[in-house]
């Protein structure tokens, strides 16, 4: 499969300040929607204005501010949405989790697709490694573009700090294992492309990030 530079666009939106991506392949033609939150509808006319077809829907997790704008994708595209089957639970707790949170929610159709972290996901010329990174979601998954430097990390890890692990199915030492494993062991100049927050580096976090320096290395503290 031939590869080809990926155009990334970033859409902020909504109460949880969510990142949803519209990912241009390198065929010219097809788009990647990489978590579907608040942003989706901007990413959505993006993708549109530019004349591109939604390939596929891909989900990091499933928790509400990742899923928020999933219907309104569904009923725009016809793309298949993908999700790790360990995050069905949370999925499905989509309408409780807004009701909790006092936030309008659609509830979108169920996944298309059950993920396999090492089968890779191939779109519009360019390759989606997918790397199971829970301890944020117990399904938790990260799309590292093959030949490029990046992987869209979803709430694994942002710069200059990590996902939370105080929600349903989160674990802080999972977390950190997923983190010195899956992160870690990337390029240094891989970008990190989160879920919430400003992109950054592996280097860079790895370096300078607080609650990791003392982690590079293995050790739990």
């Amino acid at each position: 499969m031939a590869h080809g530079p990926v155009k990334i666009f970033t859409f902020e939106d909504g109460p949880f300040a969510q990142n949803t991506y519209a990912v241009f392949c390198s065929d010219g033609k097809t788009a990647v929607l990489i978590d579907a939150g608040a942003g989706t509808a901007r990413a959505l006319d993006a993708i549109e204005a530019a004349g591109r077809t939604v390939a596929a829907i891909l989900l990091t997790h499933a928790h509400l501010d990742h899923i928020d704008g999933l219907a309104e994708a569904k009923r725009r595209t016809e793309a298949p949405s993908y999700l790790h089957p360990a995050d069905k639970v949370i999925f499905d707790q989509g309408p409780a989790s807004a009701q909790m949170f006092g936030v309008p929610f659609e509830e979108p159709p169920p996944p298309d697709f059950g993920i396999t972290p090492g089968e890779p996901l191939i779109f519009g010329g360019n390759t989606f490694d997918v790397l199971f990174a829970p301890g944020h979601a117990p399904g938790h998954v990260m799309f590292v573009v093959r030949g490029e430097p990046v992987a869209f990390v979803g709430d694994v890890i942002f710069a200059g700090s990590i996902g939370r692990t105080d929600l349903p199915g989160g674990d802080l030492r999972t977390l950190m294992s997923s983190i010195r494993e899956q992160v870690l062991t990337l390029p240094g100049e891989t970008r990190l492309l989160p879920g919430h927050g400003p992109e950054t580096i592996v280097d860079h976090e790895r370096r300078h990030n607080p609650f990791l320096v003392p982690q590079y290395g293995g050790e739990f503290v």
